[in-house]
């Protein structure tokens, strides 16, 4: 019996309690077209300009929408295809430094206002011009590695905008669809009704969902928006609860009380399978568990530390004895589901007896660790795993645990020199991703480089590569950087998470896509 199935039976009449929570019956909702979510960790905010994080995503995806998306709705793709979103069309200039958009007509937000020109030019200017009266301050902070590109945005005409580039980026489109920091667009009478702070309470976008209410804690509710210029979502509504204790999630998921559940425990994937459960994968997610190694940690300023704490960490045991088959040991920054990724590239393998004598030429003796993790609904099973092998070569690593959303706050801001590592699940589809994560000028606070880790040439290569128009010659760059940035030991690479998602059988046209988010819009409940 695993750990899960034996703390299931403590934790049954507590999970029964906690998921009563006003709610009702799984069973009764489904009739009604009603998706439940059983997430396994808060969401941040949800004004996308001002939130970061997956799991926020994955609700205001729901709620709003930017010029360009990515198809959603394939999962066997390496790389989701770019398609029209609030633009019917856009073209690039010659030099690469001017996009115009033609916006689509017809377009209201929730509150019924219409979307046109200067609705996208009021939301450039709320989270890019710092010289407008609609500038918000911590928007810039979240999205500026899409808005540090920008030199100018203009109205042309009531339905068509230009964005003028300092200089060519042909990454630019697809930085705008991630994860930190979301451009879409956001009701521009709504921020003016309820202020910069007060939009979190009334997310007003123009997506298939509308929001209907958050309780903090506990759900999150959004409805079919019958007035939708696509095709209109199949569900009358999707409920986002928060169950962080992973025995909570499968208890709920087996009651019927939610249909749905991400991060499941990876030791309960085939019992559930077994069950009758849905499970789907996609092992094109862009997606790396890895660490960040803080360069002003006066340990870890020495390489030869931080390369034994890379060479110490046994990744294809994590894949295999932990992730059951759901993971894929990763021993780069380029993460799958980006068309520069080299699924050959190796950099450390396991080695403990390599780590000590590095170790020992460092002079390290008895060195002590703190590293920084989240509550994020999988317990503490790889961390120890990880705290376990570095004890193995003679790390003694202490484990400082956060909630979620305090934990995205903290790392984002940087560590301070007396943690050494704290850790993230991240990836972009774009592989300009690891100019968030490793450039000299993205250390907080000009961005989320939370390891302080600077290499000019590294830079040097990932202006290049931006620069690129052909894609063969920029996956070259990318890869070439990446190379530099593992034998400088900067990260650890852990595991590619291939997303394991596991649905009830009543859930259809659930689509599990190369991408951390989700396009409900599609599924049905019977």
């Amino acid at each position: 019996m695993s750990f899960h199935q034996t703390f299931r039976r403590f934790t049954f009449a507590l999970a029964l309690s906690a998921s009563a929570i006003a709610l009702a019956p799984a069973a009764a909702l489904a009739q009604g077209g009603t998706l439940i979510w059983g997430m396994p960790a808060e969401t941040d905010t949800l004004d996308p300009h001002a939130t970061g994080g997956w799991s926020t995503y994955q609700v205001t995806y729901q709620i709003f929408e930017g010029l360009v998306k990515e198809d959603l709705t394939k999962a066997d793709v390496p790389t989701p295809e770019l398609i029209p979103g609030l633009a019917t069309s856009w073209t690039i200039s010659p030099d690469g430094l001017q996009y115009t958009f033609t916006l689509r007509e017809g377009v209201k937000f929730h509150d019924g206002t219409p979307f046109d020109a200067a609705a996208v030019k009021f939301n450039f200017e709320r989270f890019w011009d710092e010289s407008s009266p609609n500038f918000y301050k911590k928007a810039k902070a979240f999205v500026i590695a899409y808005t540090k590109w920008i030199k100018s945005v203009e109205v042309v005409d009531p339905m068509t905008v230009r964005v003028t580039l300092k200089a060519p980026n042909y990454q630019w489109l697809r930085q705008g669809l991630q994860s930190y920091g979301q451009p879409l667009m956001v009701s521009p009478a709504a921020v003016k009704k309820y202020g910069n702070e007060g939009i979190v309470a009334h997310p007003i976008g123009t997506g298939p969902f509308k929001f209907v209410e958050r309780d903090q804690g506990v759900k999150t509710v959004i409805e079919r928006n019958d007035d939708y210029w696509g095709n209109k979502a199949k569900l009358d509504k999707v409920i986002f609860r928060p169950l962080q204790d992973p025995a909570t999630r499968i208890n709920a998921l087996e009651n019927g009380e939610i249909h749905m559940i991400t991060t499941p425990p990876w030791d309960e994937i085939e019992r559930l399978k077994d069950e009758g459960f849905v499970v789907t994968t996609n092992k094109n997610v862009p997606y790396i568990n890895f660490i960040h190694l803080n360069f002003k940690n006066p340990a870890l300023k020495d390489i030869r530390v931080r390369k034994a704490i890379n060479m110490a960490i046994d990744r294809e045991g994590l894949a295999n004895e932990i992730y059951r088959g759901t993971g894929r040991a990763e021993y780069g920054m380029l993460s799958p589901g980006t068309d520069a990724y080299d699924p050959n590239f190796k950099s450390f393998t396991y080695d403990p007896e390599g780590a000590k004598k590095l170790l020992a030429e460092a002079g390290v003796k008895d060195l002590k660790l703190v590293f920084e993790i989240p509550q994020y609904g999988t317990g503490e099973i790889v961390e120890t795993w990880i705290q376990r092998d570095l004890k193995k070569v003679g790390i003694d690593v202490e484990l400082r645990k956060y909630e979620w959303v305090t934990y995205l706050g903290k790392w984002a801001g940087g560590m301070p020199e007396d943690v050494a590592m704290n850790e993230i699940g991240w990836g972009m589809s774009t592989p300009s991703w690891i100019d968030i994560v490793s450039r000299c000028d993205s250390a907080p606070p000009g961005g989320i480089n939370s390891g302080y880790y600077c290499n000019p040439e590294v830079d040097k290569l990932l202006d290049q590569a931006i620069l690129e128009r052909d894609p063969v010659k920029a996956k070259e760059i990318y890869q070439k950087a990446n190379r530099i940035i593992m034998d400088d030991a900067a990260f650890v690479p852990l595991v590619d998470d291939l997303q394991p998602i596991i649905t009830s059988a009543k859930v259809k046209g659930f689509v599990n896509p190369p991408e951390d988010w989700y396009d409900l819009s599609v599924v049905t409940v019977e």
